[in-house]
């Protein structure tokens, strides 16, 4: 079993409400992994989006999440996030009122009313609360600024620690999905079946299942992934 230094992690994640993900580089091994965390972060009630630069493909319609992750960042963007059930909202319209924009969301019928506390309005040349990378910052090319603002985590395969980053959780050779097998029951966030299964299939493509650039570690994270995917 690994130990990572997770405290300044946690210590971040128990006020947090907005998470980013930032994934510089699309495979299999990254997105899943990213898609894994943001997935736990949202059943924690932190509303989290997944950004990577480039899109993804047929090799990707497996994993779970894929509603969070965005190819597009855009620091101008305002938006507007509703802590509701999506499944009682009956449709959501905008109209103009003296030259302002109303944005109108009408639920069901029966439903609750949509309380103020459950409006979250930003924008994203505000970061968010927590802020993660998987891997070299540079390789999101005309964003790679986004980490000279805002707490950030810098987690990586390569031995190479961030000065920016709040805390550096470094696994050298390790593929991201095992770093975060471990890593997430640490940080209380744990596994459901739905990010294991995201885990597992990252782990089986980042090592040509289980054939290539494996440890013990890696075989007791297929493990553990198999056995939350049962829950």
């Amino acid at each position: 079993m690994k130990n990572y230094n997770v405290s300044e992690v946690k210590n971040l994640l128990s006020t947090a409400k907005t998470a980013l993900i930032a994934v510089p580089q699309l495979n299999v091994d990254s997105i899943g992994s990213a898609l894994a965390l943001a997935l736990l972060l949202k059943k924690s009630n932190i509303t989290t989006k997944v950004f990577c630069p480039q899109k993804t493909d047929a090799n990707y319609t497996k994993l779970s999440g894929l509603e969070l992750l965005t190819d597009i960042y855009n620091p101008n963007d305002l938006i507007v996030t509703l802590d509701y059930p999506l499944d009682q909202i009956e449709k959501v319209t905008y109209n103009q009122d003296g030259g302002k924009l109303n944005l109108v969301v009408q639920t069901k019928d029966g439903s609750p009313k949509v309380a103020e506390n459950q409006i979250l309005i930003s924008n994203q040349a505000s970061t968010a609360d927590i802020n993660f990378v998987f891997g070299d910052e540079t390789l999101l090319g005309a964003h790679s600024n986004i980490v000279d603002k805002g707490a950030w985590i810098n987690i990586s395969p390569t031995n190479v620690e961030k000065s920016w980053a709040k805390a550096n959780i470094i696994d050298q050779d390790a593929p991201f999905s095992e770093i975060l097998t471990f890593l997430l029951p640490m940080l209380g966030l744990e596994l459901t079946p739905d990010s294991a299964k995201n885990l597992l299939i990252a782990l089986r493509v980042a090592t040509q299942s289980f054939s290539v650039n494996v440890s013990p570690e890696t075989f007791e994270a297929g493990a553990v992934c198999l056995r939350a995917t049962q829950i």
